[in-house]
């Protein structure tokens, strides 16, 4: 153990000098190691990335304002600005709307960049990897900087905050809220894992503290890891100035890959077939169950087979819509689960493409990680669960079917 002082803070830890002569970190709270302790070799998956270069990205986040709260996208600092007036309630709030997976044995490693408005009195600001529940994020609340664990183990969000006077690896007292800052936090869940959270300081990651489970609680320390990121400006009273904190980039990371896993259940018509079809057809269709929408259903593959003959010419493309407006009825998924609904029968309209093949007679893709991960479903911040559908159009009339396959972590 040693002293080491890396920006003008100061902190014990394990230390070294490098080929230069240069004092650098080592040891568990170095952010040379992932959250199980593994040295980091540049080897992440990338599991999700926003970048605010063109628009609000509504594709990718849902956002929720409440009283006079607004958000204007800033073209030329490709950012968000955040922004209440004075009033008390004033809240905006931007959620990413997908919930990322966690793999067990795997760090999950989360970055987002934000610049914060001056902390004043009854202005709350929150940037991380969290919901309404549970998560784990920085906040500003009012003139203090607070780490905070959120947890919904005892069936009410309870928070484990940790001021920064109190942080135990660097209590980081030059730290400026107001400036563009990078927060990061990587954990280890399993239920009763390691987290650490801290900031990204040219280039090197300085973490702040460590909010360590094992052998210590009686519980997880949160009900899931699967969360999304979410930046949150409040007025929990009337403030003395309008505020404005700036969204900027954001990432998740499973540091050593990620294989999907689990069975792949299907919805579709399988081997009864839709007559005629030269129209585009809805063949199968998937949303989350109503209070399970904070899951991560992946399409996985997909499958459409022409009932002529071969030689006829005859040309399917299957398509792959996102939010349609559909009609028919939903049915629970057969696996049991609980977390999916289908329907296999339907009309649709609209809808955004994002998938799409041919085929002469019988052709299956089966989606790799990131792109299964790509066409996961999202969800509003109310709830409301993304709808994906599956349809065929044949070049002439000809019977055909499909089926969508989808896993599911939760």
């Amino acid at each position: 153990m040693g002293q080491i002082i890396a920006g003008g803070e100061q902190f014990e830890t394990h230390i070294e000098a490098d080929h230069r002569g240069r004092i650098i970190q080592k040891g568990p709270d170095s952010g040379m190691f992932d959250a199980f302790a593994r040295q980091r070799f540049s080897q992440p998956f990338t599991v999700f990335e926003s970048i605010m270069r063109h628009g609000r990205r509504t594709d990718l986040w849902d956002e929720q304002l409440t009283a006079s709260g607004t958000v204007n996208f800033l073209s030329n600092e490709s950012s968000l600005e955040l922004k209440t007036t004075t009033a008390s309630g004033d809240t905006v709030l931007r959620r990413s709307r997908k919930y990322f997976p966690y793999q067990s044995g795997k760090s999950l490693l989360v970055l987002a960049s934000f610049v914060g408005n001056e902390p004043m009195a009854g202005l709350v600001q929150e940037v991380g990897y969290f919901d309404n529940n549970n998560g784990i994020f920085v906040r500003a609340n009012g003139t203090t900087i607070e780490l905070v664990i959120r947890s919904f183990v005892d069936g009410t969000a309870q928070e484990d905050i940790v001021p920064q006077v109190s942080w135990n690896i660097n209590s980081f007292p030059s730290l400026d809220f107001s400036k563009a800052n990078i927060f990061v936090a990587d954990l280890e869940w399993l239920g009763v894992g390691r987290v650490r959270a801290g900031f990204v300081v040219d280039g090197e990651f300085l973490y702040c503290h460590e909010f360590n489970h094992a052998n210590i609680i009686d519980s997880v320390y949160m009900s899931t890891a699967i969360l999304p990121l979410s930046y949150r400006i409040n007025n929990s009273s009337s403030i003395a100035s309008p505020a404005t904190m700036k969204q900027v980039c954001s990432t998740v990371i499973s540091e050593g890959g990620y294989q999907p896993s689990g069975p792949i259940y299907i919805a579709g018509r399988g081997v009864s077939s839709f007559d005629n079809i030269s129209s585009e057809t809805m063949v199968a269709a998937i949303r989350m169950t109503s209070g399970r929408t904070d899951n991560v259903i992946i399409p996985s593959q997909v499958e459409v087979s022409l009932g002529g003959n071969p030689a006829s010419n005859i040309v399917a493309q299957w398509r792959l819509r996102l939010n349609p407006t559909i009609s028919g009825t939903w049915l629970a998924a057969d696996n049991g689960r609980g977390n999916v609904q289908t329907m296999s029968s339907g009309t649709f309209s609209g809808g955004t493409v994002i998938g799409a093949g041919l085929t002469a007679s019988r052709g299956a893709v089966e989606f790799s990680p990131d792109s299964g991960l790509a066409l996961s479903l999202g969800r509003t911040i109310d709830g409301t669960s993304d709808i994906l559908v599956l349809t065929v159009q044949c070049s002439s009339s000809e019977n055909a079917t499909g089926l969508l396959g989808w896993r599911e972590l939760v």
